[in-house]
């Protein structure tokens, strides 16, 4: 089963939009339950007594004139507002306390961090894992958590975008799992990760959570009416009214819980057959993913989470987080014999007896490795030409987002291993992850520049910091080109553990370094956009884009801005730009015109990226399509072009898997 990234984007929006309307008529409905519930107790308490217990025809009329009065706007309104606000408030309230992204949710159940240089076993090869299926998945390297107390064998991804995603494993996870199947469970979590199921899951969390909130003041009306009673006549009836609206405020609350859950547990559902075709699809090897399965199956603990906040969250989880409970009623997922003969239809039904892995066998799996013209008004200008490494096919690469191959995870294997391990250990540390940064961003050819670069450097950062710059600068100017932006990658767990005030200074010297010369060329531009693009929204400085353009032609003016600058970049010749903006125009603007160059700045491009970023999922394929037309136009791409369109797929947060690995094939 292929899943094709674009339409498990609009998917899951469409899936938000239906979850939004069957919110908002459960809210409807609660309202009307509420108000009745009042307007019967208000003709309750305004009755004679005698009405109440005499029985006969006469002495009642006085109670069926008093039903004639039960519409009453006032109430209505006041039941309205008062419904809202308490629904309302609740879910903002869940909602933002889950606003710290998936690092929060970690927390939440208990997680503990696993350190990037741990020498553990177990947490090294499940690191390693991580790292190399998002170096191939094109999504930054998320944090990584283990739920130390919970021995059942399960998982979960959470977050809003993946530049805030975390990856969080139970400690069943490390002790029962081979390489392959964390490989498999892991392909499951990034498939959630890419295809923008994570911020539905969230969404989910908090919706549930505000009707919730009525059960609980109905729960408390109820004990409140139960502690006062009848005591007298006068105060019976309006006893009565706060215990019948205490009722029904816990009735519909439930109620309304128990249809959130229902919709949860039909959307994860549905989405779990697509995470294990996905993961399959991913490391091509179904034997990973069904032994994990198998697992959970043969295991006492199962996929089991004990923690009290997991049934907030179960439908996050890899598998169901209360298999074999009363709870199972809300299955989040397909029964575990289901999943498998999806992926594997010989399956007997049989599961195996689980042992932990012995030492020996996590010692041995795995090892601790760990000049051209001036373009863009002067202010972009491209490296030393460079030989093409590639082909592309406009098509091919739209499609090739978010769904990252077998080649390409082999691919992202082989760039770690080929990095020095000084290197690697550097960037995992949140100190000296930023001198990582700095050094990547010195000049290779210019010894000029690069005097220049360092000069400014010392000037702005501490003097420990510098020397690891120094240090750090032979092993970084020696990667190749095409492996340079993977280091960012590498480093991005680490910078997110920066104080505000630390990346503050490393923006700024960013910023400085890349200016050195008055100028920014492709690579400089690339490794900035890269790295500001998801710090920046880590560390609240602008948010990450929503939604608002629906069409290619409601952002065609960004988009010619883009295109026209791709042109002058990548040709030289007039009639060579002009050739390659038409290539990438006429699938998405039709006849356009370009963009004069000294309208291309650096602001201008930054600034136009930023509209496309808040366009539809679908419109984004075109866009991409659109730009590898541009690029490829002379039919061939060096390592700096596919940087940059890496650079720009991240802007657009459009996981690009390693274009170097897409040589291989499909």
């Amino acid at each position: 089963m292929t899943t094709d990234f674009f339409d498990r984007q609009d998917h899951a929006r469409r899936q938000t939009t239906r979850l939004i309307v069957m919110f908002a008529l459960a809210v409807v409905a609660i309202i009307l339950a509420i108000y009745l519930a009042l307007a019967l107790g208000a003709v309750w308490a305004e009755a004679p007594r005698h009405v109440i217990d005499d029985l006969s025809a006469e002495a009642q009329r006085p109670a069926v004139q008093a039903g004639r009065t039960l519409w009453n706007p006032a109430l209505f309104l006041g039941v309205t507002l008062g419904t809202i606000l308490v629904i309302g408030l609740g879910s903002l309230y869940k909602i933002s306390e889950l606003s710290g992204g998936g690092e929060h949710v970690a927390l939440m159940l208990g997680g503990r961090v696993v350190h990037p240089q741990t020498t553990e076993p177990a947490e090294r090869r499940l690191l390693n894992v991580v790292e190399e299926m998002a170096l191939a998945s094109g999504v930054p390297v998320p944090p990584v958590y283990v739920l130390d107390h919970e021995p059942g064998i399960n998982a979960f991804a959470a977050g809003y975008q993946p530049g805030d995603a975390v990856v969080a494993v139970s400690a069943g996870c490390l002790r029962y799992l081979t390489r392959e199947e964390l490989q498999g469970v892991m392909g499951h979590e990034f498939s959630h990760i890419v295809n923008g199921d994570m911020r539905l899951n969230l969404r989910l969390v908090g919706i549930v959570f505000g009707i919730l909130v009525l059960a609980v003041i109905g729960y408390y009306a109820l004990r409140v009416a139960g502690q006062v009673g009848p005591r007298d006549r006068k105060s019976g009836g309006a006893t009565a009214t706060v215990f019948l609206v205490g009722l029904v405020l816990l009735v519909m609350g439930y109620l309304g819980v128990f249809l959130g859950k229902l919709i949860k547990c039909g959307i994860s559902r549905q989405r779990e057959f697509l995470a294990d075709a996905s993961s399959v699809q991913f490391t091509r090897n179904p034997g990973g993913i069904t032994g994990a399965l198998k697992k959970i199956g043969g295991q006492a603990a199962g996929s089991r989470i004990r923690d009290g906040h997991a049934a907030e969250i179960s439908h996050m989880f890899f598998g169901d987080a209360f298999a074999g409970s009363l709870l199972n009623l809300f299955a989040t997922h397909p029964p575990l014999e289901r999943r498998i003969r999806a992926l594997e239809p010989d399956f007997d039904g049989r599961f195996p007896v689980v042992r932990p892995l012995t030492t020996a066998e996590d010692a041995a799996a795995e090892p601790l490795r760990a000049g051209q013209p001036a373009f863009v008004a002067s202010e972009i200008v491209t490296a030393a030409a460079s030989p093409a490494v590639m082909a592309l096919d406009a098509g091919d690469t739209a499609q090739r987002i978010g769904r990252p191959r077998a080649e390409h995870l082999s691919h992202a294997g082989r760039i770690v291993e080929g990095m020095p391990q000084p290197l690697l250990e550097a960037a995992r540390q949140p100190f000296v992850a930023q001198a990582v940064i700095y050094a990547l961003l010195l000049s290779r050819d210019d010894e000029a520049t690069r005097t220049r670069q360092l000069q400014l450097l010392q000037g702005q950062i501490e003097p420990p910091l510098y020397k690891e710059v120094e240090q750090l600068a032979a092993m970084v100017q020696s990667l190749p080109v095409a492996t340079r932006l993977s280091l960012v990658d590498l480093a991005l767990p680490a910078l997110k553990k920066s104080s505000p005030k630390q990346y503050g200074q490393l923006r700024q010297a960013v910023e400085l370094l890349a200016h050195a010369e008055g100028k920014v060329d492709l690579y400089e531009y690339c490794l900035r956009t890269v790295l500001l693009s998801y710090l920046d929204v880590h560390f609240g400085l602008k948010k990450a884009p929503a939604v608002r353009y629906r069409t290619a032609g409601a952002v065609a003016g960004p988009a010619a801005v883009v295109l026209s600058t791709l042109a002058y970049v990548g040709q030289q010749q007039p009639e060579e730009v002009q050739r390659a903006f038409q290539a990438g125009a006429q699938g998405l603007l039709g006849q356009a015109a370009m963009v004069p160059r000294q309208q291309c700045t650096l602001r201008m491009f930054d600034a136009s990226l930023a509209v496309l970023a808040q366009v539809s999922p679908n419109v984004k394929r075109q866009i991409i399509s659109a730009v590898t037309a541009t690029i490829a136009a002379d039919g061939k791409v060096t390592a700096e072009e596919s940087e940059l369109l890496r650079a720009i797929a991240a802007v657009l947060a459009c996981p690009l898997p390693p274009m170097a690995a897409a040589t291989n094939g499909d």
